[in-house]
């Protein structure tokens, strides 16, 4: 459960940072239990356990910012990262140029208390080892295809505090669990594979056997479908993309385009475009900090700003982008909580939380009815994305040809690529469907947790290639 000593260190840290003179100061201490195992082929490959616990402090003084943290909670720990960062902020401001301050934010004081049956910290770790390995057993035997099974299992139990001298006091406890199932098929030489993850916010009362039956039987599946798949065409052709697959197009090629540093330093190809049409009417595009146990999302970031649902594009409008206090400030628009940090150890920055693209009405009967050759797209195995270029390439984890209304044969390795705002402009359908997955972004060196997800997209010209 929470970890109170924390509440203390984080309200010390207040006390020496407002006798430094600062415009701001910027505290978060946190205490992590964590596990990872890694299952590969029968045996345990990695199995790590531990705490960690530390003090990162942010600073702001004319215009500049310091920021130094400890993996300690000492007295001496505090002082020292408390001076370091203020003397870091101050020397700063003696050679910066540019005038920066900070928007104006209502102070919040909370706790959120995320509730979990069955705390991960509180699950032996041998049983987290043979957890994986029945998913790793169960994979193995569900066909005599399946030649390669890794299972990778983690967990976290996060207590953390965010304070800042302009009177945020922000308490937040945090389990988190995620499975990843990988398998191989292979068959007369040839290979099929599936990736899959899930995850949750709270315990292990969330990873059931359905849930654990379910990953097993997709991921083995979708393996064994490959074996069968043909050479993919190549050209433009009119695509219906998956939920997933929509997921990673809108966080993506969309949503990094829309983080606001990235607008304010002349890195986005969505840079001046607020209030104009860049998409069909039929794309509304959000990012929601705020809904309440999903992975991804907290009703506070770590400036302790209160989150809020950012309508990225209206109806094909841009509306606006994420911001943290300072890009609030350059923007003279009002703060929406988009600032998050990795960890204790590192400051925090405008990141997105649960990216989505809104459902239409569409049918995915009506979605692929009046396509005569076209390619369905499921699933992402990463890609390639310039958002200030405003260009994409995506791997598919899997592809199938569509023939006069139907799904027909698998496809090897396809790939979608094009202009982002030539995509946008080119959905003629939108889905009823909708899904969200869960995953982890990674930006200038931190990996926080992610949500991305929507309905099915049908996109004309969308250029398709494959391998033979």
């Amino acid at each position: 459960m929470f970890d109170e000593e924390i509440s203390g260190v984080a309200e010390a840290a207040l006390r020496t940072a407002e006798k430094r003179g600062l415009d701001e100061a910027n505290i978060r201490v946190e205490t992590n239990i964590f596990a990872s195992i890694d299952f590969v082929n029968g045996r345990v490959v990695s199995a790590v356990t531990g705490v960690e616990r530390g003090i990162g402090v942010r600073t702001f003084y004319k215009g500049a910012f310091g920021f130094s943290y400890a993996n300690s909670l000492s007295r001496d720990s505090i002082l020292e990262v408390v001076e370091g960062s203020a003397r870091v902020a101050k020397y700063v401001s003696t050679r910066s140029k540019e005038e920066v301050q900070l928007a104006p934010h209502e102070p919040h004081k909370d706790r959120i208390i995320e509730e979990a049956a069955r705390d991960p910290s509180e699950v032996s770790f041998e049983e987290k080892i043979d957890l994986a390995s029945r998913v790793h057993d169960a994979a193995r035997k569900y066909d005599e295809r399946i030649s390669s099974v890794r299972v990778l299992l983690s967990d976290s139990s996060r207590s953390h505090v965010t304070a800042t001298t302009s009177g945020a006091f922000i308490e937040y406890y945090r389990p988190l669990v995620t499975i990843v199932l990988m398998v191989v098929a292979t068959e007369f030489g040839r290979r099929g594979s599936y990736v899959k993850r899930i995850g949750f916010v709270g315990g292990y009362e969330k990873l059931t056997d359905e849930e654990i039956e379910n990953l097993v039987k997709l991921c083995c599946e979708k393996a064994i479908v490959q074996l069968k798949a043909k050479p993919a065409p190549s050209g433009k052709f009119t695509a219906v993309l998956d939920s997933e697959l929509t997921g990673v197009f809108v966080h993506e090629a969309v949503g990094h385009a829309c983080e606001a540093d990235s607008v304010v330093a002349g890195r986005s190809v969505l840079a001046n475009k607020l209030g104009q049409s860049i998409a069909s009417e039929l794309v509304t595009i959000v990012d929601d900090s705020t809904i309440s146990g999903r992975w991804g999302a907290l009703k506070y970031d770590d400036e302790g700003v209160k989150t809020t649902k950012r309508v990225l594009i209206d109806k094909g409008v841009l509306r606006t982008y994420i911001n943290n206090l300072e890009t609030s400030w350059k923007l003279n628009v009002e703060p929406n909580g988009g600032a998050r940090a990795e960890s204790y150890a590192h400051p925090p920055i405008v990141r997105m939380s649960v990216t989505y693209m809104q459902p239409g009405d569409s049918t995915f009967e009506e979605l692929i009815e009046d396509i005569k050759r076209g390619v369905y797209l499921r699933g992402s195995r990463g890609g390639q994305v310039d958002p200030a270029k405003g260009t994409f390439q995506f791997n598919a984890k899997e592809a199938y040809l569509i023939e006069n209304g139907e799904i027909t044969v698998p496809l090897l390795d396809v790939s979608m690529s094009g202009l982002t705002l030539e995509t946008l402009k080119n959905v003629v359908a939108v889905g009823k469907d909708f899904e969200l997955g869960v995953g982890f972004c990674g930006k200038m060196g931190q990996r926080v947790p992610v949500c991305d997800g929507g309905p099915p997209l049908k996109v004309k010209e969308l250029v398709i290639g494959g391998r033979a």
